[in-house]
């Protein structure tokens, strides 16, 4: 399988599709399509399983100035894999205790039995709110919510980067990732039973994200973004067995 992503710089455009596609960056293939500049992105591709190709990265040759910027990415990147490798886990507690009393004031606005639950995986944080009349701290499909996770992200410090904060409120997010697990396996049936690629409707990383790993899982289609910006969706293709 394999995704194009595109950011303002090669390392950007990486961490764009690494979040998109769900995969850690050990797992992919890098190829620099673009360097970017000025004015244009750079753009790569990023493929795994039986796409993933047996090439070293590579990277176009443009220009001396070029060449040393995407050496030093790539120093970069390979320095961050390392750290991931080791998987250390951070001491999240400073940071549970600072978002559940942020979160649990920001609720009693609204609803003065509202309730904020804590879960945490390895470096991962797992923040729920539940309660009544929540509805304007989720927003216009989620706008508000998405603010108020930034937010949260926000209250970290010196030592706290490796960990990642999620954030739901009254199921909106639970609800909302089964819909488009829901529409990413009926899409799948679709395509393979009238062998077309069907182009899903324009979504944000975090929705494509999802689709894309719900079809990983399956053995009958695949899946791959494009289009640009606001205008960028998914394809779900079937898989033609030989």
């Amino acid at each position: 399988m394999q995704i194009e992503a595109t950011g303002k710089t090669v390392e950007i455009a990486i961490q764009n599709g690494l979040l998109e596609s769900g995969m850690k960056r050990e797992d992919v293939q890098v190829k620099v399509v673009d360097n970017g500049g000025l004015f244009k992105k750079a753009k790569v591709i990023l493929s795994w399983g039986e796409e993933q190709s047996t090439e070293p990265e590579t990277e176009p040759q443009s220009s001396e100035e070029s060449t040393i910027e995407q050496t030093s990415q790539i120093s970069e990147t390979k320095a961050e894999t390392k750290i991931e490798q080791k998987k250390r886990i951070v001491d999240s507690s400073r940071l549970q205790q600072a978002g559940k009393d942020f979160l649990l004031g920001l609720a009693k606005f609204y609803d003065e039995n509202a309730v904020v639950s804590v879960e945490v995986k390895d470096n991962d944080v797992y923040f729920a709110v539940t309660g009544e009349n929540l509805g304007k701290l989720i927003g216009f499909k989620g706008e508000n919510l998405s603010a108020i996770q930034m937010i949260l992200t926000g209250l970290k410090i010196k030592g706290e980067g490796a960990i990642r904060m999620y954030l739901d409120i009254a199921g909106y997010k639970a609800n909302k990732n089964q819909a488009l697990i829901d529409l990413a396996n009926k899409t799948a049936d679709q395509a393979v039973k009238i062998e077309r690629n069907i182009h899903l409707d324009p979504m944000n990383a975090y929705e494509r994200r999802i689709i894309h790993t719900t079809i990983q899982e399956r053995s009958d289609a695949t899946t791959e973004s494009t289009g640009e910006g606001e205008k960028r969706h998914v394809v779900v293709k079937p898989i033609f067995k030989k």
